[in-house]
């Protein structure tokens, strides 16, 4: 048999095998459809069709899908432990049991629906990571090729995000032109995706030197760059520290040439191309003497507003237990009007006034706990990237309850926890 039929069997051998396996559809829905799904949404609010924080939106209808076969295929995965599926359920029936003790004081359909919604994210992240763990786990092959698909996941939005700002219909930051979402809902959000995936590619290039990721990696910094925000900004400012180390290793002389050149020419250029799109940010630090007020976004203000709102009287002490709900949070339960509440921005404190104190001081020792993991595995790297992704969440928010930007922290730490450090991939051939 010759090489070429040989190529047309394993390819024919391939194709049943990508349709019928629940693990390549379930990968690929995650890294390709999602992140369309998620532009479907801004093209709506950027129509006006839709507005921020409405229901049913194809964000949460391709969510509401995956989660649906997700639940399926991890209960009746016989890899995954009866121990894990239970917690799955203890932790389900807690969120569901606090909307609607929450529910039985607010009476409204609408609240209890977007709650649902709201917790349904988190649940998201956690089956992903039950799902995935197995077979990250498995071998080295598999966990190089878990790490190609986190990269792809970046590429993809960042691929998304730059046709829609070349295209001209984006959703502007900050109402300047110069500094996009895409057609994503959140700058944040997709701000550290991109950004923690050009940092992963091009720490890809540097232990495998496959130069492939070199250029994706420079492609996702122009993603980030366009992007704008406070976060973009230092994503962006470590992802071309990495990409000036990695160009001098593959690229030495050229790397001494095209810095001279890009010093005396180029850099200018981008330097006014830069104030532009971070014009925002630097009139704001001209203009507001507490720098720590610029930094935190106010979101300190938020909180505090938010404590200053809040009821623990009589039986509404068990809020410190079980919360608000998404939906009411801190808001008075007693008032039946549609209240719209004001999105605290802080992730942790999010989970604290909509599912209590337990449920914030768990997602704030998982995060410590993964730190610790990863630190202790010698993975430095990677848990440099993971606590990026961890900091912000919890003194910015847009990852936990951020569709696009939460699959990270599951990737990250699905990456972070395997049994392989990263530098063995250069082993496979």
């Amino acid at each position: 048999m010759s090489f070429d039929q040989e190529k047309r069997l394993k390819l024919k051998q391939l194709i049943p095998l990508v349709f019928t396996s629940k693990l390549v559809f379930v990968t690929l829905f995650c890294v390709l459809a999602l992140p369309i799904f998620d532009s479907m949404t801004g093209a709506l609010f950027k129509l006006k069709i839709m507005g921020e924080g409405g229901l049913a939106t194809p964000s949460q209808l391709g969510r509401l899908f995956i989660l649906g076969l997700l639940f399926f295929f991890v209960f009746s995965s016989e890899k995954i432990t009866k121990t894990i599926k239970k917690r799955i359920l203890y932790l389900t029936t807690f969120f569901l049991l606090s909307e609607s003790l929450v529910a039985i004081l607010h009476l409204g359909l609408v609240p209890y629906i977007s709650g649902i919604v709201f917790f349904s994210k988190v649940i998201f992240c956690i089956l992903v990571y039950a799902y995935f763990k197995c077979w990250v786990h498995e071998s080295l092959s598999y966990y190089d090729l878990f790490f190609r698909l986190v990269i792809a996941y970046g590429l993809v939005v960042a691929v998304l995000l730059s046709s829609a700002f070349i295209s001209g219909f984006h959703i502007s930051n900050y109402g300047s032109k110069f500094a996009t979402r895409g057609l994503f809902v959140s700058g944040n959000g997709v701000g550290v995706t991109i950004g923690t995936c050009s940092l992963l590619a091009l720490y890809y290039a540097l232990k495998t030197r496959r130069k492939v990721f070199y250029f994706m990696g420079a492609f996702m910094i122009f993603g980030t760059v366009i992007i704008g925000t406070k976060t973009a900004l230092l994503f962006a400012l470590l992802s071309c520290i990495l990409f000036f180390i990695l160009s001098f290793r593959l690229f030495p002389w050229l790397t001494v040439i095209f810095s001279i050149l890009i010093g005396l020419y180029i850099v200018p250029i981008v330097v006014d191309a830069l104030s532009l799109v971070f014009e925002n940010i630097i009139n704001k630090f001209n203009k507001i003497e507490d720098k720590a007020v610029l930094l935190s976004s106010s979101r300190d203000v938020f909180i505090y507003n938010a404590f200053a709102k809040i009821n623990w009287d009589d039986i509404f002490s068990l809020r410190l237990l079980i919360g608000g709900g998404g939906y009411f949070a801190y808001e008075n339960l007693e008032l039946l009007s549609d209240i719209r509440r004001k999105t605290l921005e802080n992730d942790l404190f999010e989970l604290f006034f909509c599912y209590g104190i337990l449920a914030a001081s768990a997602y704030f020792l998982f995060g410590l706990m993964a730190i610790f993991k990863g630190l202790l595995k010698g993975r430095y790297f990677l848990t440099a990237c993971f606590s990026l992704v961890f900091l912000h969440s919890v003194l910015a928010g847009h990852v936990l309850f951020n569709g696009t930007s939460s699959i990270m922290l599951v990737f990250m730490f699905l990456l972070l926890s395997a049994r392989y450090h990263p530098s063995k991939i250069r082993e496979l051939k």
